[in-house]
C-alpha cells in the first residue's frame, strides 16, 4: 500500500496531533520535511534512551532530511517543547524485504519465518511497523507516557490508513502493548535479541479487532484523542 501522505517542505504543521489527558502533554506526528527540528529532537532522545539501557544496536534509524516525506514519526512534548517520547512508523510496507522484525528474531529461525509469514499475508490491506519506542525515564508521568505510546500504533494505523500494525518488544513490555489491543504472534518463540539479556517477541494489531481487545481505559481515550484530531468518531464506535 502506498502511503497517502506527500513531501509537504513548506507546511510545518502536525499530521495529527492531541494533548494526551494522563500526562497533559501534546502527542503530534509530523514527516521530517513538515518539522525536521522535531525529528531531530526524537532522534536524540531515542538515541539517549537505549543508550542508556545499553541497547544502541537495537536502534535503526532511517536517514532523513529537511526534504524527506518519510517517515513519519511521533513525538509527546511539554508545553515548553521538550520532547519525553516518541517513535517511528516504517511503512505502510511493500514488502516483507522493508521489515525489521525477522531480521531481530533470527536466533529463533521457526519465530522469523512465522514473522515474515504474518507480513506477508498482512501486506494487501496495509500494514506498518512500529520503530524506535522511547520514553523518558526521569519523565514524572513515565506510565502515562507509556501507555499512550502503546495508543500511538492505534493512532498511527488510522492516520495512515491501514488495517495491521506489529513491533517487536521486550516480552516484558508485551502487556503494556496489549493494552491498546495488541496480542502476540501465535506460535511464536522469543528471541535473543539484541542480547542475551533480552527475549523479544512480536506483537500485532488488527484495526478490526483491537479495539475490542484493548482495555476500557485505553478504549476511551484513544476515542475520545481520535475525536480531537479528526473531528469525528472512531468508525464503528456508532
Amino acid at each position: 500500500m502506498t502511503s497517502p501522505l506527500k513531501p509537504a517542505a513548506h507546511i510545518t504543521r502536525e499530521l495529527y496531533g492531541f494533548r494526551d489527558e494522563a500526562s497533559g502533554m501534546m502527542m503530534r506526528f509530523y514527516t521530517p520535511s513538515r518539522r525536521f527540528d522535531q525529528w531531530i529532537a526524537y532522534a536524540e532522545g531515542a538515541r539517549a534512551s537505549y543508550r542508556r539501557y545499553h541497547v544502541e544496536q537495537a536502534l535503526a534509524l532511517p536517514v532523513a532530511t529537511q526534504t524527506s516525506s518519510a517517515p513519519v514519526f511521533a513525538i509527546v512534548s511539554d508545553d515548553s517543547g521538550k520532547v519525553w517520547a516518541g517513535c517511528y512508523v516504517n511503512g505502510p510496507l511493500g514488502s516483507v524485504r522493508d521489515a525489521y522484525a525477522p531480521r531481530e528474531l533470527a536466533s529463533e529461525p521457526v519465530s522469523a519465518s512465522l514473522a515474515s509469514e504474518w507480513i506477508e499475508a498482512a501486506l494487501p490491506d496495509g500494514v506498518i511497523e512500529l520503530k524506535g519506542v522511547w520514553v523518558d525515564a526521569t519523565a514524572e508521568h513515565k506510565s502515562a507516557l507509556a501507555d499512550l505510546m502503546s495508543r500511538a500504533f492505534v493512532h498511527a494505523m488510522r492516520l495512515l490508513g491501514v488495517r495491521y500494525a506489529y513491533c517487536s518488544a521486550a516480552e516484558h513490555a508485551a502487556p503494556r502493548w496489549a493494552s491498546s489491543g495488541a496480542e502476540e504472534l501465535p506460535g511464536i518463540i522469543p528471541a535473543r535479541y539484541p542480547d542475551d539479556r533480552y527475549r523479544t517477541t512480536m506483537l500485532t494489531w488488527d484495526g478490526k479487532t483491537a479495539a475490542g481487545r484493548a482495555t476500557e481505559d485505553q478504549r476511551r481515550l484513544f476515542e475520545r484523542e481520535f475525536r480531537t484530531a479528526t473531528g469525528t468518531e472512531v468508525p464503528g464506535t456508532r
